[in-house]
């Protein structure tokens, strides 16, 4: 088993780094994807509007495995437009 952190980038509200002792970086992958959903799903506001959502994962020497970046942008179908005159 190896600990990996889990850390999100400017998060607002702040979301505490998370360790987990996982059995390889896959399961670490894994893990990751989950915690990521869940914190989204979880917290409307984590990520604004177009803004860029980063998760990053190191292992126990802080040596980044792997990062996770997402970005929401809403569609112009859900958009409150008004109608031009």
């Amino acid at each position: 088993m190896s600990v990996f952190y889990f850390e999100i980038a400017d998060a607002k509200p702040n979301i505490p780094c998370v360790g987990e002792n996982l059995p390889s970086l896959a399961a670490a992958r894994c893990f990751a994807l989950k915690y990521a959903a869940l914190l989204l799903c979880d917290q409307e506001d984590v990520f604004g509007e177009g803004e860029k959502w980063v998760m990053t994962v190191t292992d126990a020497n802080r040596l980044t495995m792997f990062t996770i970046t997402i970005c929401a942008t809403a569609a112009p179908a859900t958009l409150n437009l008004k109608k031009l005159i």
